[in-house]
């Protein structure tokens, strides 16, 4: 790695863990290029090098942070899916909470966040072929609504751990996770 690249690397940090702190202060829509690039100590020419706008730099960080998502869940494969879902669930969860300050970031518009809408499309298209040659399923509508409603919950669950402040563990987070893909609330909430 060369000088360049380290302190291109660094920048873009600077700039990200900026952009982090005043996320946590105000929302997207009344963060400045002027105000964000004198928190980073940069000037604003350095920004326009490395990013169009604000929402180009939340949109670059969605997808580096996407990308190392899929590394996450690439680790894994089909048997690990019927086997080993509470680790791959921990893992996911770890990711997060590794990333915990850029996960305020794509949590806060969770209605528009690419990060999420990525990660939905990428389990609903892994899901399709993978989960499908796991359980067989047959009905091609019925196994759309089930792949929906587990997607749903799951990139619901992540959202709403990181909006909590992220109290459990990754390893109860998995946990309850897993036993709400195989069993439902039922047995989790003892109602059934």
């Amino acid at each position: 790695m060369t000088d360049k690249d380290r302190r291109i690397r660094k920048t873009r940090q600077v700039l990200r863990q900026s952009f982090a702190s005043l996320l946590a202060e105000k929302p997207l829509e009344d963060i400045t290029v002027k105000e964000l690039t004198e928190r980073a100590d940069i000037n604003r020419g350095t920004f326009y090098c490395h990013y169009k706008d604000i929402y180009d730099l939340k949109d670059q960080i969605e997808r580096e942070l996407f990308d190392e998502f899929v590394a996450v869940i690439d680790g894994y494969g089909v048997d690990n899916l019927r086997r080993e879902l509470r680790s791959v669930m921990t893992d996911v969860f770890r990711f997060l909470q590794h990333n915990k300050e850029f996960g305020t970031i794509i949590s806060a518009y969770k209605t528009d966040s690419l990060f999420f809408a990525w990660v939905r499309s990428e389990i609903f298209r892994r899901g399709l072929s993978e989960w499908q040659r796991i359980y067989g399923f047959q009905d091609s509508i019925q196994w759309d609504y089930y792949l929906d409603f587990v997607v749903a919950g799951c990139v619901t669950m992540l959202q709403s751990w990181i909006q909590k402040g992220m109290r459990e563990s990754p390893e109860e987070m998995g946990a309850l996770s897993e036993r709400f893909i195989l069993y439902g609330p039922g047995e989790v909430l003892g109602l059934g």
